[in-house]
């Protein structure tokens, strides 16, 4: 047992979630069972109600705000997570997984994606660049998402054009839904293909467990 860094009480160790074995969305949330255990990715402290994914290392100005009264009256962890590191590129991170949240309950997230993308730091990768034109999608703020597809659709790599090329229909049709991955990358397939990520390196080689063969 850690202790917590605001109050020292004691606390839970960060959460590890199991592997992923299916594929995940297009925004990168991943696949089952990671997905399902989303609850407990944001620990709360039971003494200050300090909200973090490691409660024994909080960043040092969150005193202040966990006693605000918007923190103390919102029930979300993952938005309480995300008042304390507004400013950060965490913050982006943890409102959309508030906004997955709100997806699980069978809520409209098209808010928390909006305040998201409105903070997601500019991409500086493709990885960065397509998770956020699904957030824009999703939100349905299609101008703004297809504004961003020309430089991804002339990306070198031949995984990033098609994740782009399927985006921009899907922003055609002026869709919000939720989309996997692998419905990106066909043939369609459960688990994230193999054969997808040959020849591709970095980000998706890793997530295709691909790499140079």
């Amino acid at each position: 047992m850690s202790a917590c860094a605001l109050c020292s009480s004691p606390a839970p160790p960060p959460f590890r979630a199991p592997a992923a074995e299916t594929a995940p969305d297009l925004d990168l949330r991943p696949g089952e069972p990671t997905r399902s255990s989303l609850p407990r990715w944001i620990l709360q402290c039971r003494n200050c109600g300090a909200c973090a994914p490691n409660l024994s290392a909080l960043p040092g100005h969150v005193a202040a705000v966990t006693q605000t009264p918007p923190y103390r009256a919102e029930r979300s962890r993952f938005r309480r997570w995300a008042m304390l590191v507004a400013g950060t590129p965490a913050e982006a991170e943890a409102l959309l997984q508030a906004a997955w949240e709100l997806d699980d309950r069978g809520e409209d997230a098209a808010s928390l994606r909006r305040q998201a993308a409105a903070v997601w730091p500019e991409p500086q990768d493709a990885e960065q660049g397509l998770r956020l034109v699904d957030v824009l999608r999703r939100a349905g703020a299609f101008e703004a998402a297809a504004a961003r597809l020309p430089a991804l659709a002339g990306a070198a790599d031949d995984t990033t054009r098609r994740i782009a090329a399927f985006q921009q229909a899907r922003i055609a049709a002026r869709d919000t839904g939720r989309h996997l991955m692998s419905s990106a990358l066909r043939p369609p397939a459960t688990k994230p293909h193999v054969a997808h990520g040959r020849g591709d390196v970095g980000f998706w080689g890793r997530l295709f467990g691909g790499g140079v063969r």
